[in-house]
């Protein structure tokens, strides 16, 4: 019988995959010098919520198109369609 510590070890390599879209999220944020932890960003069918102060939300809501349109070349996040 092999000890529990060997069957897991197979999950070891496996990411998160929401934390990786979050993450993805921040880069693309980033690049237009908005600076976000991946803790403040959280998914809901096809949206985006962002924990933010109202001044950062406006500045994301001018640039929304050019932003949604680089986050939806991932995989993972083609159904997304607003950002909140």
């Amino acid at each position: 019988m092999l000890p529990l510590s060997g069957l897991l070890a197979r999950f070891k390599n496996l990411t998160n995959t929401e934390r990786v879209r979050k993450e993805f999220v921040c880069e693309v944020l980033k690049e237009y010098k908005i600076p976000l932890d991946h803790t403040k960003v959280s998914f809901s069918k096809e949206n985006i919520f962002l924990k933010v102060s109202p001044i950062i939300k406006t500045e994301i809501a001018l640039k929304k198109e050019d932003i949604l349109k680089k986050i939806t070349i991932k995989d993972g996040l083609r159904h997304i369609k607003n950002i909140f």
